[in-house]
């Protein structure tokens, strides 16, 4: 049903259309041809951003339109292409199966009943392109999340490492990486079971996105496996990475537990690194992997750096 919003140049779209409400547009032979070029079109790509791309460019052949936005509150998707302008029009796409988000489109001219009528027309063509892309981002990102804590995974960790490091090396700006490991994890699951170490990760995975909340550089937490996580923090040095680092094991300690009523008290050691000029993606974790076995030998429940204060070949 299109349902038009009083004063307002707003209307909703949803597909299949109802009986009733505004008439119908009446479809002519080349209305017919131009939808199954724009489809096959939008076939292209599963990128979100390329398809709004390519039907934005496809509306300017056939309408006068200075920009597109799309929203999707739900999958915290945002595409905005062209310069708003005075007028606009807005269309929620709605199926009788999901909600795929909003569009609106803006001009310097109002938009008059026809050029709603063809938009609507086009926006027709849209509708799957834009599900399959959702889809299929959604299917990328649950590839690469670890489905009991909620961060990234081993996966995740290796394609973001790589790439920080290049961007990293390239702008020479500083990276550290922090390996979390929580001591004597193993006991853990044989005195409460493995329904308590599971609440135990999902406690630490919290615990470390709350230490990270006031820091100025990009966080990204993974587990990298078992009871281990990894933390990527880029534009941080090593006294910046090391602080964080001691703050997130004071708040492991602190942390409590709660588990078919019993309460579950743990430590973590961690290693920091800090990428050196010319160093690799393996290298800077080997150093930071190295650093939390230092840690773990020495007595646990301690931060150790791989880089001594007076580093001076590191980027921070």
């Amino acid at each position: 049903m299109i349902a038009k919003v009083k004063r307002s140049n707003t209307i909703a779209f949803s597909v299949p259309k109802n009986k009733g409400g505004r008439r119908q547009f009446k479809q002519t032979e080349q209305h017919i041809t131009l939808r199954l070029e724009l489809s096959n079109v939008l076939q292209s790509t599963l990128e979100l951003a390329q398809i709004l791309q390519l039907f934005l460019d496809q509306v300017k052949r056939n309408l006068s339109v200075d920009s597109l936005r799309y929203q999707n509150e739900e999958s915290s998707h945002a595409v905005n292409l062209g310069e708003p302008a005075k007028h606009s029009c807005h269309y929620k796409l709605i199926t009788n199966e999901d909600s795929l988000g909003e569009i609106s489109f803006t001009r310097d001219k109002r938009f008059a009943e026809h050029d709603l009528q063809m938009l609507e027309l086009l926006i027709g063509s849209l509708i799957c392109p834009i599900r399959n892309a959702l889809l299929y981002q959604d299917a990328i990102a649950s590839a690469l999340r670890d489905p009991l804590t909620g961060t990234g995974n081993r996966m995740a960790m290796e394609n973001t490492l790589t790439r920080e490091v290049a961007i990293a090396l390239r702008h020479k700006q500083p990276l550290s990486m922090l390996v979390v490991d929580i001591d004597a994890f193993k006991k853990i699951n044989d005195i409460y079971g493995h329904a308590a170490g599971d609440c135990v990760l999902k406690n630490v995975a919290r615990t470390l996105t709350q230490c990270s909340r006031d820091t100025d550089s990009t966080y990204r937490a993974y587990r990298f496996g078992g009871e281990e996580f990894v933390l990527l923090l880029n534009n941080t040095n090593r006294d910046g990475a090391v602080i964080l680092a001691e703050r997130i094991r004071e708040g492991i300690e602190e942390m409590i537990t709660t588990c078919e009523e019993k309460s579950i008290h743990i430590t973590a050691s961690i290693g920091v690194s800090t990428l050196r000029t010319g160093e690799s993606a393996s290298q800077l974790f080997d150093r930071a992997d190295k650093a939390l076995y230092t840690a773990k030998d020495d007595g646990r429940n301690q931060v150790i750096s791989a880089d001594p204060v007076t580093e001076s070949r590191s980027l921070g």
